[in-house]
């Protein structure tokens, strides 16, 4: 143990070694200040009939420390059945407790954290081999845990109180024991004057003593006890000493001082009166839950307490810094409500930091600061007229005052005695724990009511919102359901954190940009809800939504990038007999139309959207369920022909499906992702099927597959699982595909990829998109098609002068000036075949030239 320690040890056990057990107050200071904590105090155990009670005898409390010496809870509690069974544990084995009190199980914390400890260390006290009590200091500041020296200084503290306790014991014999509880000896004669009185009588009652005689001498020989209150409790036994004959000789008269007997029965009863009072508070608050009319009830309840209050009023420390009354009796609490009680003025009563009697004299010179209009008010509520005294108790929360109970007497300035402070200062206690009590479920409704990231509503508020609007009237309301596009490119391209701060960004915007009655609540992900009330008419609900629209789309800047974003946004409108799940519904349907659209619009619920989904879900689920398990898809073959010979020379694979034509299922795929896996079944079973026809075969690819890094590996590995020689495989994309995405990704790579691999690459379509001649000349394309649209606007007979021909014979004149093989689609007459082979196309397909069919 270092200088320091030494010196902290010296300082805690010089009161023990000068004053014995009457130096425990300084001794529990030194303790405390030594420790760095907030509260130093002794507990006494006493075991009874096998039950271990604990009850706190000494305390020190630092400053914007409560004290907690006369709370009722730690008072005859029993260890084990309170849930301390670990403490008592360790005590027995005289091992210490120490540590952060949120370490502790959770049985010990509710007791703990009632009185604001974050941290505790306590060392057990053992008298003459048995375990006496324990010695403990707390940290109500911050969480720590306690160094082997810090134990072994309050175990050194803690041994020399021990000796001084048994010093104490074996010196008070009996005769010490009769000195400290005075003992009156009298006799009197029949008349009931004094004929003896022993020492101690004559010095407690220098004037003598008025004894009822004549009721010991009613009864000869039989003692008479009663009990006199003059100045002192005094219990007196009286006896009758009869002589011969029965006559009284005289009167014997032996009393005890009880007058901390007393004292402690009248303290008892008011301290049970508090328990009772309290018990009614509490059971308001598990029968109505939290209110500030419970800071009415614990008022109400102190005055019971202390009958010496006359009146009474909390104020509690609010957002704006000022104390505010909650709660008055006596006064006018709406009067009260007016003023504003700053922390710094002397008048506020509000510099003290522990209970304190302000006279009338005091307040006297406060109420002189006071401005006009405060003083009016407060004179109005009779806040400030005949008090004689007040009494002042600061609630602490968190080491702050967050609250005061004032109690006052209009009579007079000394009318408040140390056990009304006592008393006073518990149910401040209780109210401080009340007011913990309300700001933790406050955070817990807040936390169960609002998204963390945003701070906006969420979903299980604005359900009940919405079930409550819907209550008061359908008809004037209408729900909407927002989608950010582009946030997942966000994510992706910087992070979560970045995505994170788009999100706060557009709450922001979206709250801002709603009328003040409107509510915006976060769904989760990337998805808001908005009510909106009131409303005239569908028009202004679409007014609403359009300028959500337009904030979505500014730029928005996050550190050193700026993102653009949109939304799609669905409006369902409020109709009588809807629940607010079935109204979330067709908004929900509308939002999907929205982006099904093209994303960054609105769309209003109609009923067919409902129906239309309906089909949608069910044959998405039946596609998906036959892709897993392989039946119902199969691929239809439509030949490929040299015009010049009307030989085959390939076969397109096209694929069907057994429940709706591709015109239908193939979009369904593309919008819900599933395009990939119908490729790759598509492309395993056409590599598969080329080696029993022997031609090359053409597979239609998705934009979907080829943006995908690994699809050039997906192809190798049909090629090799299938035996498929790579350059029997033709790849057809589509014009489309060369658009780079959002993310800026095109297909270029994965074309060369599959170029390195030996495939055949065709434009499908080719003509009907939007690439470039420059674009088209550097990618590894082998072949265009001539989409089908163009041979069919020919006409019958083909004109060649018109406008189409004219489009035909330049498609083919640039196919043959880059070097591409090209195939005319969509042949179903023999006017059109005619006519491309007198231009020169060199292969065909169409429906003339051969139908789909199995192979």
């Amino acid at each position: 143990m270092d200088g320091n320690w030494g010196l902290g040890l010296f300082q805690a056990l010089l009161p023990l070694l000068r004053k014995g057990l009457n130096g425990l107050p300084q001794a529990l200071e030194a303790v405390g200040r030594a420790l760095l904590a907030q509260r130093a105090y002794l507990f006494r155990l006493e075991e009874r009939q096998g039950i271990w009670y604990t009850s706190q005898l000494s305390e020190w409390a630092g400053p914007d420390t409560t004290p907690q010496l006369h709370n009722p809870a730690l008072q005859n509690l029993p260890m084990r059945e309170a849930g301390y069974g670990r403490w008592l544990n360790l005590f027995l084995q005289d091992r210490a407790v120490a540590g952060p009190v949120r370490s502790f199980p959770e049985e010990e914390r509710p007791l703990l954290e009632a009185q604001n400890i974050q941290s505790l260390l306590v060392v057990p006290i053992w008298v003459e081999g048995r375990l006496w009590g324990f010695l403990g200091v707390d940290d109500c500041r911050r969480e720590r845990e306690f160094p082997a020296e810090e134990e072994a200084f309050l175990r050194a503290v803690a041994e020399v109180l021990a000796l001084a306790m048994e010093l104490w014991e074996r010196t008070q014999g009996l005769g010490h024991l009769l000195e400290a509880a005075p003992l009156y000896l009298a006799r009197l004669d029949k008349e009931g004057r004094l004929l003896y009185a022993n020492p101690s009588l004559k010095r407690a009652f220098p004037q003598g003593v008025s004894l009822p005689v004549a009721e010991a001498l009613s009864v000869p020989g039989r003692p008479r006890t009663f009990l006199s209150q003059e100045g002192q409790a005094v219990e007196w036994i009286l006896l009758a000493v009869p002589g011969p004959g029965a006559e009284v000789l005289e009167v014997l008269a032996l009393g005890v001082d009880v007058t901390e007997r007393e004292q402690a029965r009248a303290r008892e009863t008011r301290w049970n009166t508090f328990r009772r009072n309290l018990l009614r508070v509490y059971e308001t608050l598990m029968a109505e839950g939290l209110s500030d009319s419970l800071f009415g009830l614990i008022l109400e309840a102190a005055l019971d307490t202390i009958p010496t209050a006359q009146a009474g009023s909390v104020t509690v420390l609010m957002e704006d810094g000022c104390y505010h009354f909650l709660a008055a009796q006596g006064y006018d609490l709406e009067a009260l409500r007016q003023v504003c009680l700053r922390p710094e003025e002397p008048l506020s009563l509000t510099g003290h930091k522990e209970a304190q009697v302000f006279t009338w004299k005091d307040l006297e010179r406060f109420n002189a600061r006071l401005d006009e209009t405060r003083r009016r008010v407060m004179e109005e509520a009779g806040r400030v007229r005949e008090i004689k005294a007040i009494l002042s108790v600061p609630v602490y929360l968190a080491g702050e005052r967050k609250a005061f109970l004032y109690l006052d007497n209009f009579e007079q300035e000394d009318a408040f005695t140390p056990l009304d402070l006592e008393l006073a200062q518990a149910f401040a206690s209780q109210l401080g724990v009340l007011l913990r009590r309300m700001e933790l479920e406050s955070q817990i409704q807040h936390l169960a009511y609002h998204d963390p990231l945003t701070g906006l509503p969420n979903r299980l508020f604005f359900l009940e919102k919405l079930a409550q609007a819907l209550k008061e009237g359908a008809e004037d309301l209408a729900v909407m359901c927002l989608d950010l596009d582009g946030l997942k490119l966000v994510n992706d391209l910087d992070g979560h954190a970045a995505g994170d701060e788009v999100l706060r960004v557009m709450a922001a915007r979206f709250r801002a940009a709603l009328r003040p009655r409107d509510l915006v609540a976060r769904q989760g992900g990337d998805e808001f809800l908005v009510l909106l009330t009131n409303l005239r008419s569908p028009i202004e609900a679409m007014r609403v939504a359009e300028r959500l629209l337009e904030v979505a789309r500014l730029p928005c800047p996050v550190g050193e990038r700026t993102y653009h974003l949109s939304t799609s946004i669905g409006i369902a409108m409020g109709e009588p007999g809807l629940s607010p799940g079935e109204l979330l519904k067709r908004a929900d349907l509308a939002l999907y139309q929205a982006k099904g659209e093209g994303k960054n619009r609105l769309s209003f619920f109609e009923p067919q959207l409902q129906e239309e989904l309906k089909r949608e879900i069910g044959l998405l689920e039946a596609l998906r369920e036959d892709l897993e398990q392989g039946k119902g898809l199969h691929l239809a073959y439509q030949p490929i022909v040299d015009l010049s010979t009307g030989q085959r020379v390939a076969l397109e694979a096209l694929l069907r499906w057994r429940l709706a034509p591709p015109s239908v299922f193939i979009p369904l795929a593309e919008r819900h992702r599933l395009m990939p896996e119908l490729g790759r079944w598509v492309l395993r079973q056409a590599c598969q099927d080329q080696a029993l026809h022997g031609l090359k075969v053409h597979v239609n690819v998705s934009p979907q597959e080829l943006l995908d890094p690994t699809y050039a590996f997906r192809v190798a590995e049909a090629l090799e699982a299938t035996s498929c020689p790579p350059a029997n495989l033709v790849l057809e994309i589509t014009e489309s595909t060369l658009i780079p995405d959002e993310r800026g990704r095109d297909a270029s790579q994965a074309l060369w990829a599959l170029r390195e691999l030996g495939v055949g690459i065709f434009l499908d379509d080719f003509g009907s998109g939007y690439s470039s001649l420059e674009r088209l000349a550097e990618l590894p394309v082998d072949g265009v098609k001539l989409g089908q649209a163009f041979t069919q606007r020919l006409g019958n007979p083909p004109d060649p002068q018109g406008p189409a021909a004219r489009m035909v014979a330049a498609v083919l004149a640039l196919a043959q000036a880059l070097g591409l093989r090209a195939i005319a689609e969509g042949i179903e007459d023999e006017a059109v075949l005619a006519y491309l082979k007198h231009l020169g196309f060199p292969f065909g397909q169409g429906y003339l030239l051969g139908r789909p069919k199995p192979l």
